[in-house]
């Protein structure tokens, strides 16, 4: 597996804990591991989200670097960057 694929999985991986992180914090708002670990969960994706993008480009376009012009279409598309 090559690392784009791994740090994809990784991101992935940490945005589902943070999903069911939320779901579990909704019925127990007090819950102080809970918290912890969402709050390092939070840490982690946004830090590997960080690096995918600093390598490979933005994820979505919620993610672009420039806000004065709309550059979603002149990056290469994701299925442009694999080798086959």
């Amino acid at each position: 597996m090559d690392e784009q694929t791994t740090l994809l999985e990784q991101i992935m991986a940490y945005d589902f804990a943070l999903y069911d992180l939320q779901l579990f914090l909704n019925t127990h708002p007090s819950d102080t591991n809970a918290l912890r670990d969402y709050k390092m969960a939070l840490e982690q994706s946004e830090n590997l989200r960080r690096q995918y993008q600093n390598r490979y480009g933005p994820l979505t376009a919620r993610y672009l670097p420039n806000t004065t012009c709309w550059q979603w279409i002149n990056d290469p598309w994701p299925w442009n960057n694999k080798e086959v």
